[in-house]
């Protein structure tokens, strides 16, 4: 069972995390025109390893 505040605390991560990987991809983006090589180099950072491609492509 979850406490708030550890619901809280994991909710904040998630919007963190999404955040990051908004940046990652937009900043990525202006070097790395194709998206399966973009999509390539953001699972290779350990804090995006699992994500998939939609949620990169929500962001390309």
């Amino acid at each position: 069972m979850c406490t708030y505040a550890t619901s809280m605390e994991n909710k904040g991560l998630t919007k963190g995390l999404e955040k990051g990987l908004r940046a990652l991809v937009k900043s990525l983006k202006a070097y790395i025109k194709d998206f399966d090589s973009l999509y390539d180099a953001v699972i290779e950072n350990e804090d995006y390893a699992n994500v998939s491609k939609e949620q990169v492509r929500k962001y390309y």
